[in-house]
């Protein structure tokens, strides 16, 4: 599981590069229409929380990323996103997020 969340951290590491050398920066913040982060996630490094907010501001990015941890078996995810984000509401705002990816 941390051989494949480093491959993950390193995915998203390589789309902030690259953003970062064009006009356009990442956004960190989190929008105020999803719902707060949980304390698992506020309670983890920086770089988690950092992790978490990029999933929910590129979810189109990150639900190209297969899992490969099994998740699909034991709770049905197709990708990435899914160990990040549980629920979607309008206008694709976190209603519910994921704790997979902190294990």
């Amino acid at each position: 599981m941390k051989k494949l969340s480093t491959l993950f951290l390193s995915s998203i590491a390589a789309v902030l590069i690259t953003t970062a050398c064009s006009s356009n920066k990442p956004n960190l913040t989190l929008d105020k229409k999803h719902k707060s982060l949980p304390d698992y996630v506020l309670n983890s490094s920086k770089e988690i929380q950092e992790t978490y907010i990029m999933v929910s501001n590129y979810p189109e990015v990150v639900a190209g990323v297969p899992c490969y941890c099994g998740c699909y078996v034991q709770d049905n995810h197709e990708s990435n996103l899914d160990c990040y984000i549980d629920h979607f509401g309008e206008d694709n705002a976190v209603e519910e997020w994921d704790s997979m990816s902190i294990a």
